[in-house]
C-alpha cells in the first residue's frame, strides 16, 4: 500500500474526535451499500420478470405467424413454400384458427379468443407442461349416456381463470358464440351468431392473465366449423429451435411470400408490453440510483469534514515534502475507500438477498403475515429472480464513479490549503 492509500484509509476508519471507524463514515459507507444492494435486488426481479414472462409468451404463442390476407386457403402449398426456404431453424409449421367469442356456461359467460389447431402437427406439449387438470385431447367425445342415441361434442382447453370464473369443471359444457367470418377479409362479420356446444376436456395455468383468462384451445376442424371458414385458416404458426432469430427469420419469410402476406414475429406481438417493461426498469433504476446520489452528497460532508479535522496535519504533511497533488489525491483516495466498502458490502448483501429472495417472502410472511409477493395480482408462484453481470458491472461502476466525484472539491480544497496556515490552525 503507497504512502496515499494509507493515510486515505486510515483518515476513513480512525478521526481523533469520533475514535475507530468514525460515524460519519460509517453512515457514508451504509448509504452507499443501501443503494447498491437496493439497485442489484430491484434489477434482478425486473430481469427475472422479463425472462419469465417471455418464457411464457413463446412456449404459448408461434414464434412466427404467417397470415394471408385474406386468410389461406391452400394451407399445404403455404407450408410447401416455407419448407422450400429451407430454414434449418423451422421446427415445425402448423395451420392454426383464430377469432373472439364468447363462451357461456349455466352460470356465467365471458369473451374470449378461440384458437382452432391442428393436433397432428402443433407441439401440444408445450402447452402440457402448463396442464392443471385434464388431457389436451381435442378430438369429439360421446356425451350421450345411451348407445342408442349418441352425441358427440367437440373438445376444449380452457385457462384456470376461466375456468374459475365460468364455474366450470372437467367435463362440463360451454357454448361457444361467434359471429362468422368473412372468408375474403377474415374480419369478424356478424351475419348469423353460431352457438356450438363444447365439453371442458382440460384446464392449463400458464401464469399469464391474458392466455389464462381469455383462451380456449379446440381442434383445427372445429374452429373452421365455428366461424364457417370452410377450408381456410387464419395463418400457419411457425416454432423455431431459437427463438432468438425470430426477426431475422421473419424478414427471410415475407421476402419469399411477398406482400400478400402479412409475417410477424412474437417480439413484434408483443413489442408495446416489453417495451413498457424496459420503461418501467429504467424508471426503478433512476429512482434507486438517487440513493446513492444522496450517499455520495454524504461523503462530500465527510471529506469536508475530514479535510477541517486534519488541517494541521495536511501542514505537517505539506512541511515534510508532501505535494499539493498528493494531498488531493489521499482526500479522493479517501472517497474512493469510503466506495469501495458500501460497494463490497452492498453487492455481497444485494447478491446474497438476490438468490434467498424467496425464502426471506415466505419467512415475513409467516412471521409477520406480510404477503410480499401476492400471487393472485402478480401471478407467479415465487418471485423471477436473474442475476445479470452486466447490471451489476454498471451498479459498481456507477457507486465508484460517484464516490470519486464526490471527493473532487474536498481534495481541492486540501490541497489548495498553505503550510503556515495550515499548521497554525487549532
Amino acid at each position: 500500500m503507497n504512502f496515499e492509500w494509507f493515510i486515505a484509509v486510515k483518515h476513513m476508519l480512525k478521526g481523533r474526535r469520533h475514535g475507530f471507524l468514525s460515524l460519519i463514515s460509517a453512515i457514508s459507507i451504509l448509504g452507499v451499500s443501501v443503494g447498491v444492494m437496493a439497485l442489484i435486488v430491484v434489477l434482478a426481479v425486473m430481469s427475472g420478470f422479463d425472462r419469465e414472462l417471455k418464457s411464457k409468451i413463446v412456449g404459448v404463442q408461434p414464434h412466427i405467424r404467417l397470415e394471408g390476407i385474406g386468410g389461406i386457403g391452400d394451407q399445404s402449398a403455404v407450408v410447401e413454400m416455407l419448407n422450400s426456404l429451407e430454414i434449418p431453424q423451422i421446427v415445425s409449421a402448423a395451420p392454426y384458427v383464430e377469432g373472439q367469442a364468447m363462451i357461456r356456461s349455466r352460470q356465467s359467460a365471458a369473451g374470449v379468443v378461440v384458437k382452432g389447431i391442428d393436433t397432428k402437427r402443433e407441439p401440444l406439449e408445450l402447452f402440457g407442461g402448463h396442464l392443471e387438470e385434464g388431457t389436451l385431447e381435442l378430438g369429439d367425445v360421446n356425451v350421450s349416456p345411451g348407445p342408442e342415441k349418441s352425441q358427440w361434442l367437440g373438445r376444449a382447453v380452457v385457462g384456470e381463470l376461466l375456468a374459475r370464473k365460468l364455474h366450470v369443471e372437467i367435463g362440463d359444457v360451454v357454448n361457444l358464440i361467434s359471429p362468422a367470418m368473412d372468408e375474403e377479409s377474415l374480419k369478424d362479420v356478424i351475419k348469423e351468431a353460431r352457438n356450438v356446444p363444447f365439453v371442458v376436456s382440460g384446464i392449463f395455468k400458464v401464469g399469464m392473465n391474458d392466455f389464462d383468462s381469455g383462451l380456449v384451445l379446440v381442434d383445427l376442424k372445429k374452429g373452421q366449423d365455428l366461424y364457417r371458414l370452410g377450408e381456410r385458416v387464419t395463418g400457419i404458426g411457425i416454432r423455431l429451435t431459437d427463438v432468438g432469430l425470430a426477426d431475422s427469420i421473419k424478414i427471410k419469410i415475407q421476402g419469399r411470400f411477398g406482400t400478400g402476406y402479412l409475417v410477424r414475429s412474437w417480439i413484434d406481438m408483443n413489442r408495446t408490453f416489453f417495451s413498457a417493461l424496459r420503461v418501467e426498469k429504467t424508471v426503478m433504476t433512476i429512482l434507486l440510483s438517487l440513493i446513492i446520489l444522496v450517499a455520495a452528497f454524504n461523503i462530500i460532508s465527510t471529506l469536508i469534514m475530514s479535510v477541517m479535522e486534519k488541517t494541521k496535519d495536511i501542514g505537517t504533511m505539506r512541511a515534510l515534502g508532501a505535494t499539493r497533488g498528493a494531498i488531493g489525491r489521499i482526500f479522493l483516495l479517501q472517497g474512493l475507500a469510503v466506495g469501495l466498502s458500501g460497494v463490497a458490502m452492498g453487492s455481497a448483501a444485494g447478491l446474497a438477498l438476490a438468490f434467498h429472495l424467496n425464502p426471506v417472502a415466505d419467512f415475513l410472511e409467516r412471521t409477520f403475515g406480510i404477503s410480499v409477493f401476492p400471487s393472485d395480482i402478480y401471478y407467479f408462484d415465487q418471485i423471477p429472480t436473474q442475476i445479470n453481470v452486466h447490471d451489476i458491472f454498471v451498479v459498481i461502476t456507477f457507486a465508484l464513479a460517484m464516490s470519486l466525484v464526490a471527493g473532487l472539491y474536498p481534495a481541492y480544497r486540501a490541497a489548495s490549503l498553505r503550510p503556515v496556515e495550515a499548521l497554525r490552525y487549532e
